[in-house]
C-alpha cells in the first residue's frame, strides 16, 4: 500500500468514525426526544383520569342535592370508593365530607370554648404528639409564632402572620411536622371557614361528644348512634332527641348554629396509574346549592 492510499484510507475510516457518532447522537437524541413525548402523554392521559373523577364526584353531589337537604354516611357519594381497571393502567378515587372532620380554624374562635379539648382528643386519637398541637396552635395564634426565626431559615423563607388558615396545606409550612404526621393530621382535621358547623350525621361520634361537652355522653352515644339506621334530617330533629332523652330544657351553652345535618365542602382524593407511571391529585370541592351546584375551589395534583 503506498503512503498516499494509507492516507486515503485513514481519512475515511476517521469520516466514518466521525459519521457513526453523529449518527449515535442524533438516535439518542431522538430516543431521548420520544422517551419525554411518551412521558408528556402519559402524563396528559393520566390528567384526563384525575378530571374524569373529578367531574364523576361533582355529578354525584349535585344528585344528591337534588333529592335529598341532608347528608349522611350511607349516600351514594359517601359509600363512593372507586377503582376502575383500564388499558394500561386504573384509576381509584373517594369523596369525603370535610365538615365530618375537626375544622382547625375553630381553634381561632375564643368563643368556642369546647374546641380546644376537642382536638387534644383527637389528635390522640390519631396517634399524633400533643407536640403537633402546640405547633399548630403557636402557627395560627393573631400574629403568628412567637419565634419566626425557624420560618425565616426555610427556603424560601416565610413570615407567618397567624389567623385563620385558608387551606389545610398551610400546616406543611410549620417546621418540625413531618410528612407522616401531616398526612395523619389530614385524615381528621381540615381548613374551612371558621363559622362552618359540624355535620353530626357524618362526623365521629367520638369528636361529637367532645364537642358537645353540655350533655352527658352517654346521652349523646345513645342518640348519635342511631343515625346509621335514621339519619337526623334537621338540626331540629337531633334537638328533639336531646329533649326527650334529657326531659328538660337544654343547657344555655349549647348552640345550634354549631351543628348541622348537611355539608357544602368535601374533598375528592384521587390516584390513577398509567403504563407505570402514578399520578394523585387532591381536589376541594364547594358545594353551593341546587341553582349553582358544585364548584372546584381548590386542585393539587402530583405526578410520581
Amino acid at each position: 500500500m503506498t503512503r498516499q492510499s494509507g492516507f486515503v484510507l485513514v481519512n475515511a475510516l476517521v469520516i466514518v468514525a466521525a459519521l457513526a457518532g453523529a449518527a449515535v447522537f442524533l438516535l439518542t437524541r431522538a430516543e431521548g426526544g420520544r422517551a419525554r413525548l411518551q412521558a408528556s402523554q402519559t402524563a396528559g392521559q393520566l390528567t384526563y383520569y384525575l378530571d374524569a373523577f373529578d367531574a364523576l364526584a361533582i355529578t354525584m353531589l349535585n344528585a344528591d342535592l337534588m333529592t335529598s337537604n341532608h347528608d349522611h354516611a350511607d349516600e351514594a357519594w359517601a359509600k363512593t370508593d372507586i377503582a376502575v381497571p383500564l388499558d394500561r393502567g386504573r384509576v381509584a378515587g373517594r369523596i369525603l365530607d370535610q365538615q365530618a372532620l375537626f375544622n382547625l380554624n375553630w381553634l381561632n374562635d375564643p368563643a368556642y370554648d369546647a374546641a380546644q379539648t376537642a382536638f387534644d382528643k383527637v389528635l390522640q386519637r390519631a396517634s399524633l404528639s400533643p407536640r403537633v398541637g402546640d405547633q399548630i396552635m403557636d402557627f395560627i395564634q393573631p400574629g403568628g409564632p412567637e419565634n419566626k426565626r425557624t420560618y425565616a431559615a426555610l427556603t424560601p423563607a416565610r413570615d407567618p402572620i397567624g389567623g385563620a388558615l385558608l387551606m389545610f396545606d398551610q400546616v406543611a409550612d410549620i417546621p418540625g411536622l413531618s410528612p407522616q404526621e401531616i398526612g395523619r393530621l389530614r385524615e381528621v382535621a381540615t381548613a374551612l371557614p371558621g363559622g362552618l358547623p359540624v355535620n353530626i350525621n357524618t362526623a365521629p361520634v367520638e369528636m361529637l361528644v367532645d364537642l358537645l361537652p353540655e350533655f352527658p355522653p352517654n346521652t349523646l352515644y345513645q342518640i348519635l348512634n342511631t343515625r346509621d339506621r335514621t339519619p337526623f334530617v334537621s338540626v331540629d330533629d337531633f334537638v328533639a332527641a336531646l329533649e326527650d332523652r334529657l326531659g328538660e330544657q337544654l343547657p344555655e351553652g349549647f348552640s345550634p348554629a354549631r351543628i348541622s345535618v348537611s355539608s357544602e365542602w368535601f374533598r375528592a382524593d384521587t390516584a390513577a396509574e398509567l403504563d407505570g407511571q402514578q399520578a394523585r391529585r387532591m381536589t376541594l370541592l364547594y358545594r353551593l346549592g341546587r341553582q349553582s351546584g358544585t364548584l372546584i375551589r381548590l386542585k393539587v395534583s402530583q405526578f410520581d
